[in-house]
């Protein structure tokens, strides 16, 4: 079989470090040419045996194996050691949380994000077609990062869409169709009553908890009207996805271009989940022997449909979960029924309407002069325009319009974002026979500019229009802007001697506008160091191509947690009303804030056998101070907060990644593959004269523990003989009407008392170890990849459950275990008894996120050449079917992805509290490459 294997140009990167090879015919073993392999590595690009640094890589064969309506973010989940990825919801495009070795700021700063050299945001990341993205390389060592400085100290991710190579234009027409459905709840460890087993659940408490019983007669009629609000509030989605694409190039010029549509219906009745078009364009030409000039030019334009994301009934998934199956969609008049919960969702989905339109343009060109064989000048300049449209309608007449009396309302508001960056480098590359000398002097200048413009409308004139000009009362009009600029020198080197022995060192100077002029300018370095004891004469080795040992040490910043223009003490105007008014704003300026600092040290072990068994092993050590943070000051003191520096920290870890071809053959193959990481993140100082900090309603940080351990009042269990729920309490005497009990755990009470509230240390949102593993098995023209992800060791508080099993809330309908409660002395391991106070939300509810889930299953069949014949004017026809979220293994009862529970209204720390969001969907899809 003859096969044409494409060098990839700088940006072509394989998952765990793997080398391309060109393929011969051969009878048996194929014959094996190895093609150097280069990769990226920030600003450089190097051969695979050059680098020194901890990074991981992942490919464009690895992101096509998942949903293209998918997140970029959340496609490296499981990917890459170090990585933990969270997703935040299950709607389609959503972003998820990344976090890259440990607990990064108190701020929660995510990554640096680059985009083909421009920084760039994780909703841009988010916005890119994956078809187009050939590699997303994560940055982790002080060698990867401190070459950008300022912005790397919670790491970097750098991407790198496709390029043009050289040879005849090869066309690539991409489709694929699917569907989706919400993960079933028996699958997440709990199954929601019918209307008989809410009914005599009601009936069976009503003497507890003052609830007025049914007859027998209104119990039939009502287990008459079962159904289930899940099927009703969601509905299978419709996925389609297209691209189509051309590359190829000669000796002068490279070329690649793109056009793509993906949409996603969602699952919730009435919204349109997700629609994206995109296009992208990317040209070099070599205009002479020394002159190379090159464009990078995009669009995408993206529109969602959302729903509300908040704790009561206008969440359609609150109401899917609390509406009783009894109760009717429609009432008898016709109009939707409002049900227990108050309101009703499904006719709020078709007349209290929000959408987000997004528009980003980008366009990014180079040129570059040889000044000599050994020494080049690029002058770059990057751009990125966004204008961010979201809207939201209330129709006149609609069940929430004439409840606030509006006569129809409409929100406008609009983010025009513009990002700039120019790059001037020269770049020096020479060999003195084993020894080579790279090095790269920089300067760069980047700015960010925001204007927002916001305003709402009530009454309208016209029914239908939603515009701001068909509403007769003006509310409320608001604007603001935000500039941002920074500069940078930057010098980067690099020794090699034989690929044996190499060293590498950056270091730059950043200026920040964000920073008062003492403290404007911050000095961030790094060293690193290999040794390829493969390559030493006394390994008489042949199949061992490396044995590398690394270490590096260095220092990154950053700048972002802190808002623009804190550095200085500003007014506020109020321009209307009675009179115009001046006040200073609740924060002040500080003159001396400073950079955030993280000292990280890294060493490193790469090891590759016969190209087939690899990995790699890091141990890590980071050490962060000066967090930028917003304290308040004491109230004699005016009450104001402050953006100031203080907090330690200190993240070590241990990762590994092993790849192993345990088969492979001209005929036959199968790779087995995994990754697995496990961090420790410990406070080592907040401000001065601060030991310990609540944050939200259960964390809490406290100077020599784990980063947001829970704090809660610790459940004891139950008196057996009364059915009473127990506390744990350090309190010495009880209050009037309690009664202490000394169990083995402890002193416990049989009253809650916020003041029972204790530190739970060893528990927190962060897992301790995390990763992800697959297999790929071809055979001929079969390919079958499965991957899976897990996490263990995290908590997060399930308030979710809590409502569901709480009799005290008896108008909304509950999980099937809620009956399991005491009833007769002696009863154990059950539920309290139910009173009307309810359950009180504890440490019972704080559970495991532990998970193992089937990430995803992709099976295909290749139709190539051989098979097509010359006259067919195709090279090949892939065919696959693709499943994701195929399984899932937890005791969480409920989904433990989910970071973020009702986003609107839930202020607590990310990952830690799970409520009601857009659940996690199963997909299924087909889909047909053809490449002409």
């Amino acid at each position: 079989m003859n096969v044409k294997l494409r060098v990839l140009s700088a940006g072509a990167l394989f998952f765990l470090g793997s080398t391309a090879y060109a393929q011969t015919k051969k009878d048996t073993l194929t014959k094996e040419e190895k093609i150097e392999e280069v990769v990226v590595t920030g600003y450089r690009t190097k051969k695979v045996d050059e680098i020194t640094q901890a990074q991981s890589v992942i490919g464009s064969e690895e992101l096509k194996q998942q949903s293209n309506t998918l997140s970029l973010t959340n496609m490296l989940q499981g990917k890459a050691p170090g990585v933990l990825v969270q997703t935040q919801s299950g709607q389609p495009g959503s972003d998820g949380t990344i976090t890259i070795r440990g607990f990064s700021n108190i701020s929660g700063t995510g990554a640096l994000v680059v985009i083909d050299g421009q920084y760039a945001s994780f909703a841009q990341l988010n916005a890119l077609n994956p078809s187009d993205v050939e590699s997303q390389v994560i940055l982790k060592d002080a060698a990867a990062t401190a070459q950008y400085g300022s912005r790397a100290s919670a790491g970097v991710i750098v991407v790198t869409t496709k390029r043009g190579t050289k040879g005849r234009t090869s066309y690539s027409l991409e489709s694929r169709f699917g569907t989706s459905w919400k993960v079933s709840d028996k699958e997440m460890n709990f199954q929601m009553m019918n209307a008989g087993q809410k009914l005599a659940f009601e009936n069976n408490i009503a003497p507890f908890v003052g609830n007025t019983p049914y007859t027998n007669a209104e119990v039939a009629d009502l287990t008459a009207l079962n159904h289930d609000w899940q099927k009703d509030i969601l509905k299978n989605s419709n996925e389609e996805s297209y691209l189509f694409s051309a590359s190829g190039g000669t000796d002068k010029s490279l070329y690649y271009y793109s056009m793509g549509y993906d949409t996603n219906s969602g699952i919730i009745q009435h919204l349109k989940g997700l629609t994206r078009y995109s296009g992208r364009f990317n040209f070099e030409n070599q205009l002479t022997d020394k002159l190379r000039i090159g464009l990078n030019a995009s669009v995408q334009y993206q529109i969602t449909q959302n729903q509300r994301d908040r704790n009561n009934a206008q969440n359609p998934i609150y109401v899917m979960y609390s509406a009783n199956p009894y109760e009717p969609v429609f009432l008898d008049d016709g109009s939707y029924n409002p049900t227990a919960v108050g309101f009703p969702v499904l006719e709020a989905l078709q007349t209290n309407l929000s959408n987000n339109k997004n528009l980003r343009l980008n366009g990014n060109v180079f040129g570059e002069y040889k000044l000599a064989n050994w020494l080049k000048f690029r002058s770059s300049f990057y751009n990125t325009f966004a204008q961010l449209k979201g809207t939201t309608v209330q129709l006149p007449g609609s069940y929430l319009d004439n409840i606030l009396g509006h006569n129809g309302q409409i929100s406008v508001g609009k983010n025009d974002l513009y990002y700039f960056t120019t790059n001037q480098r020269l770049d020096f590359d020479k060999s003195f026979g084993d020894h080579k000398v790279s090095a790269t002097a920089m300067y760069e200048y980047s700015s960010e500019n925001t204007n927002t413009l916001t305003a709402t409308g009530r009454n309208y004139r016209t029914p239908g229009l939603n515009v701001l000009s068909n509403t007769v009362t003006p509310i409320t009009t608001s604007g603001a802007k935000f500039e941002t600029s920074r500069t940078a020198m930057v010098l980067l080197a690099d020794y090699n001697y034989d690929s044996r022995y190499l060293l590498s060192g950056s270091l730059r100077r950043d200026g920040s506008s964000r920073f008062g002029l003492d403290n404007q300018y911050g000095v961030f370095w790094s060293a690193s160091a290999a040794w390829n004891i493969a390559k030493e004469s006394f390994i008489d080795i042949p199949k061992l191509k490396t044995l590398k040992l690394r270490a590096s040490y260095g220092i990154a910043g950053n700048d972002a947690p802190i808002p623009d223009y804190v550095n200085q003490p500003y007014a506020g105007f109020g321009l209307y009303g009675p009179s115009a008014t001046t006040v200073v704003p609740s924060p002040v300026g500080n003159k001396q804030l400073e950079w955030e600092k993280v000292n990280i040290t890294n060493l490193g072990l790469d090891f590759n056998y016969n190209h087939r068994f690899k990995g790699s092993f890091e141990y890590f050590i980071n050490k962060r101070s000066d967090f930028l943070q917003q304290i308040p000051n004491d109230l004699q003191q005016g009450g104001y907060t402050i953006w100031d520096n203080a907090g330690d920290l200190e993240n070590k870890g241990i990762e590994a990644e092993l790849s192993a071809d345990i088969i492979k053959t001209q005929d036959w193959g199968i790779q087995l593959r995994g990754n697995i990481s496990s961090v420790k993140n410990k406070i080592l100082a907040l401000r001065e004269g601060e030991t310990e900090r609540n944050v939200g309603a259960y964390n809490k940080f406290k100077v020599g523990e784990i980063p947001y351990f829970f704090r809660m009042v610790k459940n004891a269990g139950l008196n057996s003989n009364t059915g009473e729920a127990l506390y744990y309490t350090n309190r010495q005497t009880p209050n009037a009407g309690e009664t202490f009990y000394d169990l083995p755990g402890g002193k416990a009470t049989n009253v809650y008392s916020s003041n029972d509230i204790q530190d739970i240390t060893d528990k927190s949102p962060y897992p301790k170890v995390f990763g992800g593993f697959g297999a790929t098995f071809t055979y001929k023209n079969i390919d079958v990849t499965a991957d899976f992800s897990y996490k263990f060791g995290g908590y997060a508080v399930n308030a979710m459950a809590l409502n569901m099993l709480d009799p005290s809330q008896f108008n909304t309908n509950k999980r099937v275990d809620a009956i399991n409660y005491w009833q007769n002395p002696g009863d154990e391991n059950v539920l309290p008894a139910p009173n009307p106070d309810g359950i009180w939300l504890t440490d019972y509810f704080l559970q495991k996120t532990d998970y193992i889930r089937f990430r995803s299953l992709n099976v295909g069949y290749t139709f190539d050449k051989n098979f097509l014949g010359e006259k067919i004017p195709l090279s090949s026809i892939r065919v696959y079917a693709q499943a994701q979220n195929l399984y899932l293994w937890t005791n969480y009862e409920g989904d433990p992805e989910v970071s973020i529970g009702s986003a609107e209204s839930n202020t607590e720390v990310p990952n830690s509290y799970s409520l009601y969001t857009y659940p996690t969907q199963k997909t299924v899809s087909i889909g047909i490459e053809l490449q002409f």
